[in-house]
């Protein structure tokens, strides 16, 4: 299930309840405003604000409206046979897991997202690309898939100050693709959100909040679910999410982008002696 929150007008116990909605919602249709006020840590009256202010009557017109719509999916069903094993651990427990994230993914997904983020990728003079932590190995897949394609790009592996010898660099014409993982917006994403509203670039964020200043921030979000901050941090979705863009931009520019791959299939076939696969 896809929300439209209007996160501009949202205060932060707001923000925090939408989130917990996206991630808990079968447990949200079968809790009360005071259990799910408990679980957050907040006032029943500012649940109760909440539903109002997102166009529901209250937490019974939310069930109700949310319930109609709500249909079986591929997902829910492996999840009950999996459920059905009584010792339901291991590889088992991962493969149900990945799934989760998954699903959950496809019901954030939004395709004119992506294609508006390709082709941000195609116009710009140059492609940044900034990631800390964990996230360095998408940074890595997506320069390695989109030099394929002749564009001009450069990794940002700088933190704390020495961010700045890149900034210098960046112009309104670029693009830069941020992996902003956590709730928290990291020193360094407040300083390119900051270039980008004072120069003009544009700003593609990945990221595992449904729910936060980073979608407000970017021009563009893309989402893949990587488990609740507890959990295990998986980058099975986000890994699925560089993948699509990585399509989505070489079919927007087909025929350039083919002869790019032709080049790459021809060396191959020259130095393949010298440099066997």
């Amino acid at each position: 299930m896809k929300f439209d929150w209007n996160t501009q007008h949202m205060t932060t116990s707001q923000q925090k309840i939408a989130e917990y909605v996206e991630r808990h919602l079968q447990t949200v249709l079968l809790s009360t405003e005071q259990e799910l006020a408990d679980t957050l840590s907040l006032s029943i009256a500012s649940v109760s604000r909440f539903w109002r202010s997102t166009g529901f009557k209250n937490m019974k017109d939310f069930k109700k409206q949310i319930t109609q719509k709500m249909l079986p999916t591929p997902a829910r069903k492996i999840e009950t046979v999996l459920s059905q094993s009584e010792k339901e651990k291991g590889l088992s427990k991962s493969f149900h897991t990945s799934i989760q994230h998954l699903e959950f993914t496809a019901q954030q997904f939004s395709e004119e997202n992506l294609n508006k983020a390709a082709t941000l990728v195609n116009q710009a003079n140059k492609v940044y690309i900034y990631a800390q932590g964990s996230s360095v190995g998408l940074q890595e897949l997506l320069s390695f898939r989109l030099a394929r394609y002749g564009l001009s790009l450069h990794k940002m592996i700088n933190s704390g100050s020495e961010l700045l010898e890149d900034m210098i660099h960046i112009n309104k014409d670029d693009v830069v693709i941020l992996f902003a993982f956590g709730r928290k917006v990291l020193p360094e994403e407040s300083v390119i959100f900051s270039q980008a509203k004072s120069i003009g670039f544009k700003v593609i964020a990945v990221t595992d909040q449904v729910v936060s200043s980073i979608a407000d921030q970017a021009d563009i979000t893309l989402f893949g679910s990587r488990g609740e901050p507890w959990e295990f941090h998986s980058m099975i979705a986000p890994t699925l999410i560089v993948e699509m863009l990585v399509v989505a931009v070489g079919s927007q520019n087909k025929e350039s982008n083919l002869s790019q791959l032709d080049k790459l299939h021809e060396l191959r076939k020259k130095y393949k002696d010298l440099l066997p696969r």
